[in-house]
């Protein structure tokens, strides 16, 4: 009797030892990026009054948190499947290849989302930045906002393209490297976004007071040294 071949998981394709470390990392980033999604926007919108989230007061990363969670679980869900078909996948010399420029395209998108999550606006001390002009406004005074994080935008594009195109064009990059860049670029993402949403969990938002201890500009009198002895009035009579 011939051996009956299951339909409801019918095999999968080979690929390669490269494409499978690659299928792999991916995935296995994109459910700890879902988590973290997840985790950081649960803090937020299942806070009570008075408490204090990792952003800050409770309900202040409302909307945030609702969009995020909503993010989390569906890259979770994503990375699960991903993670599934990762593992049933054979691996074969002849196989696939793929994942290898799939990975370089996910580098390529997380710089992307930094690109966009970099704040391009920033006003000094002492001033807020008005949501519709944006004006670095005060009761004094009211300046339009300057932009440094502009090249920061351009230069997390710039790294995240050039990485990408890098790993694509770099066959025989050593699978540990390739592993490690994808890592930290999605994980390094994750981070930042939280961090400028609903926080980082574990974290709470405060800005520690930094004292600068300067050296007295006044000259103190200076001690003489030695005893002093003071002169008694002679008795009179």
């Amino acid at each position: 009797m011939a051996p009956e071949i299951s339909t409801r998981f019918p095999p999968l394709p080979p690929e390669t030892l490269r494409a499978k470390a690659a299928h792999v990392t991916v995935a296995g980033c994109m459910v700890a990026c879902g988590v973290l999604f997840v985790a950081s926007a649960w803090d937020e919108v299942s806070c009570v009054a008075g408490e204090i989230t990792s952003s800050g007061p409770c309900g202040i990363a409302i909307v945030a948190g609702g969009s995020l969670v909503a993010v989390g679980i569906f890259v979770l869900i994503i990375g699960c499947i991903v993670l599934y078909r990762s593992v049933r996948r054979p691996v074969s010399a002849d196989g696939a290849d793929g994942w290898r420029v799939g990975q370089a395209i996910v580098v390529m998108v997380c710089g992307a989302l930094m690109a966009l999550m970099i704040p391009r606006l920033r006003c000094p001390a002492g001033t807020t930045l008005s949501p519709v002009f944006r004006f670095c406004v005060n009761q004094d005074v009211a300046f339009p906002a300057p932009s440094p994080g502009l090249p920061w935008k351009f230069l997390a594009l710039a790294v995240g393209i050039a990485v990408g195109t890098l790993m694509i064009r770099w066959r025989s990059m050593p699978i540990w490297l390739a592993s490690a860049i994808v890592v930290a670029a999605c994980l390094g993402t994750a981070l930042f976004t939280v961090s400028r949403t609903t926080g980082i969990p574990g974290f709470r938002s405060y800005a520690p007071a930094v004292v600068v201890v300067t050296p007295q500009l006044v000259a103190q009198p200076r001690l003489r040294r030695g005893p002093t002895s003071r002169r008694r009035p002679a008795p009179s009579g």
